[in-house]
């Protein structure tokens, strides 16, 4: 599409219209704009998407007309996805204004931005169930206490054949086991598996441990790793398959490493190299919507071409935590894990592993996974096409068939 100000003033008069968006502009005091081009030139250009409430402050993002041009195309190409991902562009964004309006507009500006590209577009469709609903059916709920002096308790959820090969699933940073439901409704993982997954101390379902004070959760490696030993330990689990996601995959890796002897193998999807930079004050701040903001930052993080239902359940997990509990999970994922640490201890012939990774994911990237693979001898990697940051909640159906056959070999490994 072009760039002018009379085909963007259509498209967002349209925009706005929209339920979600107006959810997101009636939190937004703040005036917003875009701008393009240098001032007094031929393509300059501007446009106000929010006016705000008077006198309240302004913020303006400034980029090129062929930036706005890729950002806004029907499926933008990787690194145009999102603000998320355009700030990390060199140069390919400039904010004109504080970083907390920035913050406090973000979860509008992120919405707004995928309603203007789809406005016009093609409707990306999801099936006409979404696959985490589908899984409602076959799933048992269980608190299961880690046996720990303060008893810690966490909520489990199972499904699939309960005589099975255990594979335990592990959802990422600041969210719960609902994240594995669009696995957990494929039919033939659950007639091959006895599908496993809890969620953290304080997370989803789970209730802090006894003692441990609201708003001022932090995970660390050491932590994270006792947690997990111990929900095997109390369900009698010698040993078990692993599948991990982001954080999920970066202890997946420590474990692996560490507790060969608890663990077949696994199948680690986003796993990150090392990940700086993902923590922000502004995630548990008194003047940003925590619930509104941790949606906005793993949005953008999604693919553009996900189904509308994967995208959403994604981000409304999200909305879900408890203050600090995001935050807290990132000190461990963006602050202490490095994959360094862990490579040169992993065997493939005693514990093989599958990795995957979404060209949109720009926290965990391609070539991020594509390193671990390289210092891993044996191990398989394999890009994702069209996937983000959340493979298993954005797209579970057309994540599954590229991921059976690791799980398919996995699984014969669990034959004695």
């Amino acid at each position: 599409m072009s760039i002018t100000v009379p085909a963007l003033s259509a498209r967002l008069a349209q925009a706005l219209t929209e339920p979600a968006i107006q959810a997101d502009a009636s939190g937004c005091p703040l005036g917003l704009h875009l701008a393009w081009g240098a001032a007094g030139s031929a393509d300059e250009g501007r446009i106000t998407l929010w006016a705000g409430s008077p006198g309240a402050a302004q913020l303006t993002c400034h980029a090129s007309a062929e930036t706005w041009a890729l950002a806004l195309s029907p499926v933008p190409p990787v690194g145009y996805q999102s603000f998320g991902a355009l700030r990390r562009l060199p140069q390919a964004l400039r904010i004109e204004g504080t970083e907390l309006s920035w913050m406090q507009a973000l979860p509008f500006l992120e919405r707004l931005l995928e309603s203007l590209r789809r406005v016009g577009s093609p409707a990306i469709t999801a099936a006409p169930v979404p696959a985490h609903l589908r899984a409602l059916a076959h799933l048992r709920g269980d608190y299961v206490s880690l046996g720990t002096s303060a008893q810690t308790w966490v909520y489990s959820e199972s499904c699939g054949q309960a005589t099975g090969p255990a594979l335990l699933m592990l959802h990422t940073a600041g969210s719960d086991t609902r994240q594995w439901h669009g696995l957990m409704a494929q039919p033939e993982l659950r007639r091959d598996w006895h599908l496993l997954g809890f969620d953290m101390p304080g997370h989803g379902r789970s209730p802090l441990p006894p003692g441990e004070p609201n708003w001022v959760w932090r995970l660390s490696e050491q932590r994270y790793m006792d947690t997990v030993l111990r929900y095997l330990d109390a369900l009698g689990l010698e040993r078990v398959a692993l599948m991990g996601c982001s954080m999920g995959a970066a202890i997946g890796l420590a474990l692996l490493a560490r507790h060969p002897d608890r663990f077949h193998g696994a199948v680690l999807l986003e796993a990150p190299y090392h990940s700086p930079g993902r923590r922000s004050p502004y995630l548990h701040h008194a003047q940003v919507h925590g619930a509104r903001l941790s949606a906005a930052w793993v949005g953008a993080l999604l693919s553009p071409t996900s189904p509308t239902a994967g995208r959403d359940y994604a981000t409304w997990i999200y909305s879900q935590g408890a203050p600090g509990v995001y935050d807290g999970d990132l000190a461990f994922y963006s602050d202490e894990y490095n994959a360094y640490h862990h490579t040169a201890h992993v065997d493939t012939a005693r514990t093989p592993v599958w990795m995957f990774t979404g060209d949109y994911d720009y926290s965990a990237t391609p070539a991020d996974s594509a390193r671990i693979a390289a210092e891993i001898p044996g191990a398989q990697f394999e890009t994702l096409a069209g996937f983000g940051h959340f493979p298993m909640v954005e797209n579970p159906d057309a994540l599954w068939p590229l991921i059976q056959p690791a799980l398919t070999h996995l699984l014969d490994r669990t034959n004695p």
